[in-house]
């Protein structure tokens, strides 16, 4: 058969777990930035540092890493290229500034208009009194010998190439050239010295693009200083360094620089987000019930915030007494074993940086957490499941204690050469076993009382015949004690069988009926003879019946009974009629005038495995009281017609069960009820003869044998 979604579930909002998911998100985070922000120092370059500040992590001695880039750039020889556009360029614009000089020769300077051409002809160049008269007296073989020779001169220069940074001793050359000629003044020599100098420029420039490449591929090679996470950055008494308070600014652990790590601590809150986001994801695939429920999701969260907080204050001890256990041990007590597998590793990882954030350091501590964390938590586990008795958990923390020091030995002797330190190690993390089945053992009752869980041990504990309400069934309602004893054997045993929670069906089982307390005589198991069913209206008869579910779970609240236990009570009869009551309604006023809705349980209908055998196991022990025909076949046939019945009114539709299980729980109900209607021997009537008594008899036959015994000697020897 098909299961139907429960319409409750339905309506369900997602709104508050995800509400609740989100604050547990933010309550560890601050807890994880509490643990991870380092102490911060008023410290400055010069004086004497009064404390011992080591690396929390690597960090680069940038000061140091940067005189040694400068030093690698500086070292790199510059790259040149040839332009050869210079040399046209210059020549040309030479040739020009010549030919336009030559208007100035022969122009009369008393009248003020050799100036004024001066600076008309040539006006990228200031020219001198003394420059402009030289100019206009030079006859016209000079002025054109000193233009040949300067350009002759200039190409030469660019022949033998002009660098950059060198256009002025390109221009010295020039003149020591014109000098050698001996046919110019040397105002001639200056003046056109000057005059080249204002359009020389050099044909071999730095490539700039090339040599950057190169000081970059230079500065690449330099391998940063860096001061390696453990190792000592300021000693205590020692003067405190530029490049050492570079260093604690790079740290955050400055008061002056109110830095903030932020790489770190969006590290840190990327994986617990990633951390959350794996529970989620398996809670999604495997345990739906679970994250559908917003009471299982708040228990969750608290033993996880509970864990981390617990871990937090013990680390002020030390490092290693992490009673990650702890988390893991509830969350199979109280909630699903599976579950506790992922919340193992969960644990593991959180706690793991709480203690990497607390000691500063992401080193073999870390490695320690983790593996103890993984390996005592899945042993705890395994022995924990499925177990009632609460000195159970007292054993998981010894196996814990053994578990973690192993561990603890282990990864010592592989990371430490040390053994002193790794046997220290090992104690502590044996005492954080202990200390996370002692806490365990405290913590579980009071979580359970506010949480109102079902557990082993509850369910332990409401089994016992001294709770107030089986008392009160015992002394009130005796037929339907025992008639819920019956149907507490047979829904265990049917639980059993199709995988169910068989302890749950059972005290299930014992509480089902406790509504009947209320009104005990108006049920048949409990009448002596007389039935007030017979003077009452069939519809109240009926109302009074069908109320018991009611009752019973109003009177279960006061007793802060556990949910699955109130949903057996309320989901026992489903929406069943009451056929009886029917009949004589019909009988009385008339088919056309009864609606069989008016004589009809008030449901729900079994939602659970757990409250589908119950309800199974309920009507089938109540109609084996009264069958006639108790043989197997008998038996069988009973329990098959009564569950038929049950499926084809649509009973067993909003449960989890399948056909393979209705079969597994009908051979399971025959087993049962065999053995409580099995046949007896027959035994026949007569009349006992009194017992004769042992010690006369046997003081009787003393002499006897005493007599006797000499003959037998005597016969020996013959």
């Amino acid at each position: 058969m098909r299961k139907r979604k429960n319409e409750r579930r339905r309506d369900k909002k997602p709104f508050p777990i995800v509400l609740m998911g989100v604050l547990t998100y933010l309550a560890l985070l601050a807890m994880l930035f509490a643990v991870s922000t380092p102490e911060q120092y008023d410290l400055r370059a010069g004086q004497v540092s009064p404390i011992t500040i080591t690396a929390s992590k690597d960090v680069e001695d940038i000061v140091t890493t940067q005189q040694l880039i400068d030093e690698a750039m500086a070292a790199v020889q510059v790259t040149y290229r040839l332009d050869e556009t210079v040399e046209p360029a210059v020549l040309e614009a030479l040739t020009n500034a010549f030919d336009r000089l030559n208007e100035i020769r022969g122009l009369d300077e008393t009248d003020g208009s050799l100036e004024e051409a001066g600076r008309r002809v040539v006006p990228e160049f200031e020219f001198t009194a003394e420059d402009l008269a030289l100019i206009a007296g030079m006859d016209d073989d000079t002025f054109a010998a000193l233009r040949s020779d300067t350009l002759s001169a200039v190409a030469n220069l660019y022949g033998a190439l002009v660098t950059e940074g060198g256009e002025d001793e390109a221009l010295r050359k020039l003149e020591r050239d014109l000098t050698a000629r001996e046919a110019y003044s040397e105002a001639a020599i200056d003046l056109t010295s000057r005059l080249a100098g204002v359009w020389l420029r050099a044909n071999i420039v730095v490539d700039q693009e090339t040599t950057q490449a190169n000081r970059e591929k230079a500065a690449s090679k330099v391998e940063p200083v860096i001061y390696l996470k453990g190792r000592n950055i300021v000693r205590s008494g020692e003067i405190i360094t530029k490049t050492q308070i570079a260093m604690l600014e790079e740290l955050g652990v400055l008061k002056s620089t109110r830095s903030i790590d932020v790489l770190m601590y969006t590290g840190v809150a990327l994986l617990v987000l990633l951390t959350m986001v794996m529970v989620v994801t398996y809670m999604a695939i495997f345990e739906r019930e679970v994250l559908r429920d917003a009471s299982k999701v708040c228990l969750l969260c608290v033993i996880l915030l509970l864990t981390c907080g617990v871990c937090v204050l013990v680390q002020q001890v030390n490092q290693f007494l992490v009673p990650v256990a702890m988390g893991v041990m509830l969350t199979t007590l109280l909630l699903k074993p599976r579950l506790a597998l992922i919340m193992n590793i969960a644990l593991a990882i959180l706690n793991g940086l709480i203690n990497s954030g607390m000691s500063g350091s992401f080193s073999t501590s870390l490695i320690i957490i983790l593996m103890t964390s993984i390996i005592s938590g899945t042993l705890s586990i395994a022995l924990i499941y499925n177990k009632t008795q609460r000195m159970v958990v007292v054993l998981a923390g010894l196996l814990v204690c053994g578990a973690n020091m192993l561990t603890t030995l282990a990864v010592g002797l592989i990371t430490e050469t040390n053994t002193t330190n790794v046997g220290s190690w090992a104690l502590w993390t044996g005492a954080s076993g202990l200390l996370s089945g002692i806490l365990c053992i405290g913590l579980q009752p009071l979580l359970e009382w506010l949480f109102n869980l079902v557990t082993p041990a509850k369910l332990m504990e409401l089994s016992n015949p001294n709770h107030p309400l089986i008392r009160r069934m015992i002394l009130e309602a005796s037929g339907t004690y025992h008639h819920s004893i019956i149907v507490a054997n047979l829904a265990e045993a049917a639980a059993d069988a199709i995988g169910a929670n068989g302890l749950l069906a059972r005290v299930g089982a014992y509480y089902h009926d406790i509504g009947k307390l209320k009104r005990p005589l108006y049920f048949k198991e409990n009448q002596m003879g007389d039935n007030p069913h017979d003077r009452t209206d069939p519809m109240v008869s009926a109302a009074i019946v069908t109320a018991h579910p009611t009752d019973g779970v109003a009177m279960a609240e006061k007793y802060r009974m556990p949910r699955p236990i109130l949903d057996i009570i309320q989901q026992h009869h489903g929406d069943t009629p009451v056929i009886y009551f029917y009949d004589r309604c019909v009988k009385q006023n008339g088919a056309e005038n009864v609606d069989i809705d008016d004589f009809r349980y008030p449901g729900p209908r079994p939602q659970t495995r757990e409250a589908a055998v119950v309800m199974l196991a309920d009507t089938i022990e109540a109609a084996a009281r009264t069958t006639p025909d108790r043989s197997i076949e008998g038996l069988e046939a009973l329990i098959r017609k009564l569950i038929r019945g049950k499926m084809d009114d649509g009973q067993l539709n909003d449960t989890p069960m399948t056909l393979a299980d209705v079969e597994k729980a009908t051979e399971a109900f025959l087993t049962v009820l065999s053995g409580v209607f099995h046949q007896r021997v027959e035994y026949p009537e007569m009349e006992i003869p009194p017992k004769k008594e042992r010690r006369r008899a046997e003081d009787e036959a003393e002499p006897e044998e005493q007599a006797e015994a000499p003959k037998a000697k005597r016969g020996r020897h013959a």
